[in-house]
């Protein structure tokens, strides 16, 4: 679970060697499509403000079969996971560091909190009936299977995991955005399109918003 949240918001920290006369063009918002195979498509929104504020925007399209392994007989469906992060970048010798220090998920148009209580009930109730837990135990059990299932989820350990992305290499090429990310699971090269200010005020469809994506 960890290490799909942890996908949830792929470019929450980049860390990128940035020209100094590069950086007023790193100012505005990019969009970008990326498919991933094991969760799907995500379109992500970086907001660049010239105060040093930064903004990440993710809206995920499940892959059907996402949690078609998960133990239970029916597992739970997930088909849009929304993501809203903000933070500050700035520059630090050569490098861009961006620390997400807020962030905010909705699944399927539910709170974070919200849809996973409901399936941690549903996985608790499964393990009950399994294990012939007795009726007037389950109210405690519940409760504890609960606190236990968001001890996983907790969205401070998620920061932390999003703030541990290694270092990326930067370029703008015209009205494109490349950076290249590397962690020890490997890098990813990442094209994001800049808005121009019609645009920003218009809702698009971030789908039709394709970048390239390089394994």
């Amino acid at each position: 679970m960890r290490q799909f949240l942890s996908s949830v918001l792929l470019l929450c920290l980049l860390v990128a060697p940035l020209a100094a006369q590069q950086e007023e063009a790193l100012y505005g918002t990019w969009e970008g499509t990326v498919v991933d195979e094991q969760i799907g498509e995500i379109a992500i929104r970086l907001t660049f403000e010239e105060d040093g504020a930064f903004e990440i925007d993710q809206v995920i399209q499940v892959k059907d079969d996402f949690l078609a392994d998960v133990q239970v007989p029916e597992p739970p469906t997930i088909e849009t996971i929304s993501a809203h992060g903000t933070g500050t970048y700035g520059i630090l010798g050569n490098n861009l560091v961006i620390s997400i220090a807020a962030l905010d998920i909705s699944v399927d148009g539910k709170g974070f909190v919200e849809f996973f209580t409901q399936v941690a009930r549903d996985f608790a109730r499964y393990v009950a009936d399994s294990h012939e837990i007795p009726a007037e135990n389950y109210p405690a059990f519940e409760e504890e299977f609960i606190d236990a299932f968001f001890a996983e989820l907790d969205k401070v350990q998620f920061l932390a995991i999003l703030n541990e992305w290694g270092v990326s290499t930067y370029a703008i090429e015209g009205d494109t955005l490349i950076l290249t990310t590397t962690r020890e699971i490997g890098g990813t090269v990442w094209e994001f399109h800049r808005m121009d200010d019609s645009s920003a005020v218009v809702e698009t469809t971030w789908g039709s918003l394709k970048a390239t994506w390089r394994p």
